[in-house]
């Protein structure tokens, strides 16, 4: 007698963004702070310069290969956008992750003084910015 054939459950597109923005949290949310965070507060120039490249340009290594903060998002919003776009919500992540982003040149800049608090700031509001989002989306 032949083996049945599995019955796979229909995917759900609220369940699979819910599952893109917990993977958007982890994947960036958690790395693009993660490298200022470790660092004591009398780093060198030099040490927070280092910790914001891994930050930004180095954010996620994996065994496939490093991305980018802006590479992580890009992906993130060529699948997810569509399903979220008049989400007010969506709009504070963007924003939030528009400004972190903005420090891209600063990464790649020779290491001289930078607004640490500033800084610090602008990358730990992106973590918050998912997490909003998915709380709206699982109470609704």
């Amino acid at each position: 007698m032949p083996a049945a054939t599995p019955v796979l459950p229909m995917s759900n597109p609220h369940d699979d963004l819910l599952d893109l923005l917990m993977d958007l949290q982890h994947d960036l949310g958690k790395y693009i702070r993660m490298p200022l965070g470790f660092l004591p507060a009398n780093a060198s120039d030099e040490e927070v310069h280092r910790a914001l490249d891994k930050a930004l340009l180095k954010t996620r290594a994996t065994p496939s290969g490093t991305r980018s903060a802006r590479g992580l998002w890009m992906a993130f919003c060529a699948v997810a956008r569509p399903m979220l776009d008049g989400e007010p919500l969506f709009a504070d992540l963007e924003r939030a992750v528009d400004r972190a982003l903005a420090w891209e040149s600063h990464a790649l800049a020779q290491p001289g003084p930078l607004p640490r608090p500033a800084l610090e700031a602008d990358l730990s509001a992106v973590a918050p910015a998912i997490r909003a989002l998915i709380q709206h989306l699982q109470q609704s």
